[in-house]
């Protein structure tokens, strides 16, 4: 498998609309089951709606000059929960998959995170995607609560597993309000 030593990962802006329609539109079709959204929820939406979705950051992994995945981050603004952002979009094409191109992915998002004051990461996952919550437990994040029937999927629900990373100190991972067992406090 080639790895991603030649990705690059940069955060989109408003002049890669299209870039970022093509990969998301894979992404939702390639992946139904991952997503909250429908392909068909989106494959109509104006230049202008495409465009807005980028207003918060998405960034894309390129390999070759070809978008191969993305990655979104949604930010809080009310003041007291500023210090977090939720992981959103995630995806990474089956081609790429296992290359180290989600762990670059993952590394531009949480370093434009931090120096942007956020303090911790948030994410919900299809509970029976295996191989996504592996991947984010390997990058210190923790499963924190889990929501029965969180969505609909094809001809069932599925359960959303909650997942959290603290980025800064004293918030790093194991230390800080929550540990890595559970929900226990720490001392």
């Amino acid at each position: 498998m080639p790895s991603s030593d030649g990705a690059v990962v940069r955060r989109l802006s408003v002049k890669d609309v299209d870039m970022f329609r093509r990969i998301r539109l894979e992404a939702l079709s390639h992946e139904p089951l991952s997503y909250a959204s429908v392909f068909a929820d989106w494959v109509h939406l104006s230049d202008r709606q495409w465009r807005q979705h980028l207003h918060q950051p998405v960034f894309v992994a390129l390999l070759n000059g070809q978008p191969v995945g993305m990655m979104g981050l949604r930010v809080e603004y009310a003041r007291k929960m500023a210090h977090r952002a939720k992981l959103v979009s995630v995806y990474v094409r089956k081609s790429s998959r296992g290359t180290g191109v989600a762990a670059k992915l993952l590394d531009g998002v949480t370093e434009h995170a931090l120096a942007h004051g956020v303090l911790q990461l948030e994410l919900a996952v299809n509970a029976e995607n295996s191989p996504a919550i592996r991947f984010y437990e390997r990058h210190g994040f923790i499963a924190v609560g889990r929501i029965p029937n969180g969505f609909l999927g094809l001809d069932r629900m599925h359960d959303e597993l909650i997942m959290v990373q603290r980025l800064a100190p004293p918030y790093g991972p194991g230390v800080g309000i929550y540990r890595f067992q559970g929900m226990s406090s720490s001392t």
